[in-house]
């Protein structure tokens, strides 16, 4: 390990002093929680954009995920004082990945080893997201953009390949106060997706649009609990064609649930809750696999240990997961469920405050973990269910976030 990490590692544990929770993917991440059903993170805006609008000035630096190869790297601005503040909330995103579709990165439903994520990989050149306040109510519009191409005089080359296509996508959002005690955020979002590996007779899209349509709204319940139903769909082309064959490849989803957001102990964060969910690929001929979660339960605890230092738990858990694949003259399926748990922590330093996942074994033996090396080990949980062969050698901070505030 090297050495900052050693002496941040230090400082969660020496610094005997309570964080409030930074908001971040790495705070999500370690709260293992579907990111729409916990409210005052920063990353809910690449879902529901009017959240820009109550950031705040922010600075944030993502250091990448272990889940996703650490390609997941970003730096990004929320800046409602720039033109002091006339032409509304701008906000600037540089990322090595454009985030999945609708999140800030790859996390939410429970991972099965099914594969049900974002099936596209290209580099974002910029995301913007601009907000504005209208009386009780907040307007968002988002555009992000990826591309790549290659002409050498004789044909050109657009985008990746189909996992690498070329991304131009408008959104949009609006929240509003429904009343004294409700909360309503919208958000939508379409994408063209394509792709040309040049040549005649060479693969290209055929057809590649996303698209994500989301609500959810805060509701307080009581003096202590705040009570977040969410609903949200999704759909992703990547069929393909070389001119004369084409190649069907849909993917859609649906889920729709609710959660309670309590605050305890000394502004203490418990989230308990539940969503079901429907995931579908389409590859033509009736072709087809189907994912559901009926329903997929999630609980996680975030508490302050002292003004610097915070600690967070979460799991999931698909109780009546199913999946299957169809196929011609036949179709097989698996019923069985998956159960993830992740652990977190977060060091505040002045205005900068680092969020991270730990390895959920640390708690076991945080001085071989932070020994680095053979000594540290990463617990997959979904990988065999749980069972002892799911420890493999990895990192003591599978995910890594900074973020500051002024």
């Amino acid at each position: 390990m090297r050495k900052g990490t050693r002496v941040l590692a230090a400082a969660a544990l020496a610094l005997m002093v309570p964080v409030l929770a930074a908001a971040s993917t790495a705070r999500m991440s370690g709260l293992n929680v579907p990111g729409d059903y916990v409210k005052g993170d920063y990353t809910g805006m690449f879902t529901y954009m009017s959240e820009v609008n109550s950031v705040g000035n922010l600075a944030y630096v993502e250091a990448g995920s272990v889940a996703r190869g650490l390609t997941d790297h970003a730096v990004g601005a929320v800046l409602p004082g720039l033109f002091d503040g006339k032409y509304g909330v701008w906000s600037f995103h540089l990322r090595q990945t454009h985030p999945a579709l609708g999140q800030s990165a790859n996390f939410g439903l429970i991972n099965t080893g099914h594969d049900s994520a974002d099936p596209n990989y290209a580099g974002e050149a910029f995301d913007i997201i601009w907000g504005h306040k209208m009386g009780n109510g907040n307007l968002a519009l988002r555009l992000n953009r990826s591309f790549e191409s290659y002409d050498d005089g004789t044909e050109v080359q657009e985008g990746d390949g189909n996992t690498g296509r070329n991304i131009l996508g408008f959104g949009g959002g609006y929240g509003w106060d429904m009343n004294a005690n409700t909360q309503v955020e919208l958000g939508a979002l379409y994408q063209q997706r394509s792709f040309d590996d040049g040549g005649t007779g060479a693969l290209t899209d055929d057809g590649g649009t996303a698209m994500l349509l989301a609500a959810r709204a805060f509701r307080k319940a009581s003096g202590n609990l705040t009570v977040i139903p969410a609903v949200k769909y999704w759909s992703i082309d990547q069929s393909t064609t070389n001119g004369t064959t084409s190649t069907t490849a849909k993917y859609s989803g649906w889920q729709a649930g609710a959660a309670g957001n309590w605050s305890v102990g000394s502004d203490d964060l418990l989230v308990f809750g539940a969503n079901f969910a429907q995931n579908k690929g389409d590859f033509g001929d009736g072709n087809e696999d189907t994912q559901t979660f009926m329903p997929n339960v999630f609980m996680a605890l975030e508490t302050h240990l002292n003004p610097w230092l915070s600690f967070r738990a979460g799991a999931q858990n698909a109780m009546f997961y199913s999946y299957s694949e169809k196929y011609t003259g036949g179709e097989d399926k698996w019923k069985e469920h998956y159960f993830t748990f992740n652990l977190g922590t977060t060091v505040k330093m002045g205005n900068l405050v680092f969020d991270a996942t730990l390895d959920p074994a640390f708690l076991q033996n945080p001085f071989a973990q932070l020994m680095g090396g053979d000594n540290a080990f990463y617990y997959n949980s979904y990988y065999n269910k749980g069972r002892v062969d799911g420890f493999t050698n990895g990192f003591v901070f599978p995910t890594v976030s900074a973020t500051y505030t002024w």
